[in-house]
């Protein structure tokens, strides 16, 4: 479970980096938006592992 779980931060996480790029070149009314998801996507790919796992008891 753990493992799933990286694995899908890391894809939601560089997912993000796109959404930054692709928000200077799509037309205007788009380019905030579209750069607010890419915050909220990598924001959600720290948030993940943080909340849903938790804190380890090792």
């Amino acid at each position: 479970m753990n493992i799933f779980l990286f694995i899908l931060s890391s894809v939601i996480f560089l997912a993000s980096f796109p959404m930054f790029t692709y928000a200077f070149v799509v037309p205007e009314e788009y380019a905030a938006l579209l750069f607010t998801a890419g915050i909220f996507t990598s924001s959600a790919a720290f948030w993940i592992p943080m909340v849903i796992l938790g804190r380890s008891e090792r």
